[in-house]
């Protein structure tokens, strides 16, 4: 009765235009192959010097793309939000692809930007629309494999977690609740698949830093631009650079797959994504 009534609610979400669990990936042929050079940093940061975001990519023919390159928000009321909205319905998309892996968010589209940003409000429309959907990102078993094979694991786990930790660090917090938040962050990035046991605790990490990045300054203290993408990166945004050329790659496959199927693809992500992947889409979706 229990389990009847559990996947009562979940269709009840669903149909309400409530997200329930991440959004699927998907594995793109193999067949895929690139017939151009992704945009370097240096080139992407050349482009961009005069310009703002939305970066959009159109690419028409029996398989289209609509490629929406977004500032990240998460108000409900900015333009931007309805900017995405009026391309969705003029675009008429049969499959949509969004940067990150998002989930429930339990209301209409108000909710699922405040929840999930921009992206959540491809989500939403996909969901009411009765679009599929997929995540650009890749899995992350594949991604951290990329990532260690440039970099020792112990560095990619330290990564990983400085990421979320730089963003969700804020000012007023003790220094345990500071040390609270990373070694919560430091054990749930630290249990990815290839991850595992790398950096234990936040002694090793430490121990780490103090090994190989004491130049930085103390950890706890680093600015957030300090693992960035950066096209003259120290080793910490060398990480960050790996990291970004993983997910384009498997963006850009996806996207390719599915223009090459005949689809119309609204596709969303950070618009420097966009920016580098441009020259690999235009030229695969010409062939």
């Amino acid at each position: 009765m229990l389990h009847r009534s559990i996947l009562g609610l979940a269709t009840l979400l669903t149909l309400s235009g409530c997200g329930v669990g991440e959004i699927e990936g998907y594995t793109p042929s193999s067949a895929i192959t690139f017939a151009a050079p992704f945009r370097t940093m240096a080139q992407h940061d050349s482009l961009m010097a005069e310009r703002e975001w939305p970066y959009l990519v159109s690419i028409p023919g029996q398989g289209a793309l609509l490629y929406y390159g977004s500032r990240h928000i998460n108000d409900p009321d900015d333009p931007q939000i309805a900017d995405i909205a009026a391309r969705w319905e003029a675009f008429g998309p049969t499959v949509a692809v969004t940067e990150n892996r998002l989930g429930w968010y339990g209301g209409g589209l108000d909710r699922a930007v405040s929840k999930h940003g921009e992206f959540g409000a491809v989500l939403h429309l996909a969901r009411r629309d009765g679009v599929p959907i997929y995540t650009l990102e890749p899995s992350w078993e594949d991604e951290v494999a990329e990532v260690t094979r440039a970099f020792p694991v112990e560095e990619a786990t330290l990564f990983y977690t400085l990421r979320v930790f730089l963003s969700e660090r804020s000012e007023g917090r003790s220094a345990d609740d500071i040390d609270d938040l990373a070694a919560h962050l430091l054990r749930k990035r630290g249990s990815r698949p290839g991850l595992e046991g790398s950096l234990p605790d936040l002694t090793a990490l430490d121990a780490l830093w103090n090994e190989r990045f004491a130049h930085f300054g103390p950890w706890r203290d680093l600015p957030p631009e300090a693992i960035h993408p950066s096209p003259n990166p120290t080793r910490l945004q060398a990480l960050a650079n790996v990291v970004n050329e993983a997910r384009d790659r498997h963006a850009a496959r996806i996207i390719l797959d599915f223009i090459s199927q005949g689809e119309r693809v609204f596709a969303i992500a950070g618009g420097s994504h966009v920016v580098k992947q441009e020259p690999v889409l235009r030229a695969g979706a010409e062939r």
